[in-house]
Formats: C-alpha cells, structure tokens, sequence
C-alpha cells in the first residue's frame, strides 16, 4: 500500500499532493477551532476492492499530525494494525455507511497489536480519543475522517453527543473539497475502454516519463508507446497528451503520481 500523502504538520505549511488545494490549510484550522479537537487525518478510498485487496491499493491521505509521528509511522508500518486503515479492508460496508461515528479504541474486535497502535498515538501525544467519520461524495467516492480529541474518560459520552452533528458536517466538507469529482462508477467505465497497456502508459506517463523511458519500463518499443498513448487520447476525447493524463487522473483511472509525498 502507498498512501499519496498531503502533510499539514501541527496545522502548519508542510507538503501537498497533486489533489490538495493551498487553502485547504485554512479549511482545516478552522475544523480544529470548530470541534477543539487535537489533530485530524483524512483518507479517500475506493471501496471497489474487498478484504485483504484492499490493502493494495493506492490510498489517499491528508494529515495534521507531527512529521516524527508520520515518520515513526512509516518506519514501523503502522499501516498494517492502525484500525483507521485496516477498516478500509475489514469492516462491513453497512457498518460504515456515511454519517457513521466509531471510536476506534472501543471496537471489541481490536487486534492486541492494534491496541498496542492506539496505545503508542496517546503516548506521543496525539491524543486520548479517536474518532472516525465515514463519508462518501455524491459520487459514492467513500472517505473516512479521524479526530484525535484530550478529554477526561467521563466526559466522552458528553463531548460525542455535542459535536456530533459537527463531526459529520465537517468531514463531509472535507471530503467534497478533496475528492468531490471522485466517480467511482465513471472511472470503472472508462477504464474499460481503456486496454491495460494504456493506462500503464498513462500511469507512467504521469510520472513524468518519457516514451523512451515508458518503453524500457514496460519492455516495449517506444512507437508502441506512442501508440497506446495516442489511443488512449482518442478514447478520452482529449487534445493532447497532457490533458489525456490531467482526465485520467481527475476521473481515477489512474492513481496519483509517485511523488514525494508517498511513503
């Protein structure tokens, strides 16, 4: 799994994704003002693969929380007990409709290893409670949202109850303003137009990559590249290449590119 991540350390100008605006900052200041929560991370996903699949799959990520954090994260590959990202793969759909509340640290079906996660995110001070909200677009694009809140143990009930409405308006916010062209749908059927070897091109074409180079990748001369590119452009109805890139991306027929941002 690579996350194409868009990093806000402690709410502050950090690195962005292709697929983040510069005012999202400003967006999620005022999140933070709203909910006086800790920290939030945001991650779209698709939800047309199921199980363990699932964890292959390019995901994309927002987060505000500490750079030591995120890279003390990829150093120990937290991704594979952090329940935030494991849910993508294991919980039922129905249980994560959108609108849906969970607290992470109170699912009873906790792994010892996930709880030993959640236990070091409130060592690091990110927080005591963790709570997500499932999102999706109009598009049905799903989205999940974490807010880390400190708050006494007696109190969560009471602060949950307050905020709820917020938590959900929010993060439906959130999720429209990263991924509210996102049509899961649209892309399935364009990318059944597309044969594979065309959208590896693309794939890699929106890397930066040169026919040459796409070739030797791909183990292909590189006229053969130029083929399926142009093939691909003449299906999307683009004018040029980079607009045939531009559309597959925004349409999610391919994943982001490999940027610094990916770990």
């Amino acid at each position: 799994m690579h996350f194409d991540l868009a990093h806000f350390p402690d709410f502050q100008e950090g690195f962005l994704s292709n697929n983040v605006k510069h005012d999202t900052l400003e967006m999620l200041a005022g999140i933070r003002k709203q909910l006086n929560c800790r920290y939030i991370t945001h991650i779209g996903h698709s939800d047309q693969l199921t199980g363990e699949q699932a964890l292959t799959q390019d995901i994309s990520v927002l987060t505000t929380f500490p750079m030591k954090w995120v890279l003390r994260y990829s150093a120990k590959n937290y991704y594979k007990v952090d329940p935030l990202i494991r849910g993508i793969a294991l919980f039922q759909r129905q249980a994560n409709m959108p609108g849906t509340i969970r607290n992470l640290a109170a699912d009873a079906g906790l792994s010892p290893e996930a709880r030993q996660f959640l236990r070091d995110c409130k060592l690091r001070g990110l927080g005591n409670l963790f709570l997500t909200v499932s999102v999706a677009n109009a598009y049905g694009f799903r989205g999940v949202t974490l807010f880390t809140f400190d708050v006494d143990p007696a109190d969560e009930a009471g602060l949950v109850d307050g905020i709820r409405k917020r938590m959900t308006a929010v993060s439906t916010r959130l999720h429209n303003t990263l991924h509210g062209n996102r049509n899961p749908a649209l892309a399935a059927a364009v990318a059944n137009l597309l044969t594979k070897r065309e959208i590896d091109c693309l794939y890699w074409a929106a890397n930066g990559k040169t026919d040459g180079e796409i070739g030797e990748i791909l183990n292909i001369a590189r006229w053969t590249v130029v083929t399926y590119l142009q093939n691909a452009k003449n299906k999307l109805g683009c004018s040029n290449r980079t607009s045939t890139v531009a559309t597959a991306l925004a349409l999610g027929v391919i994943e982001m590119p490999v940027i610094a941002g990916r770990i």
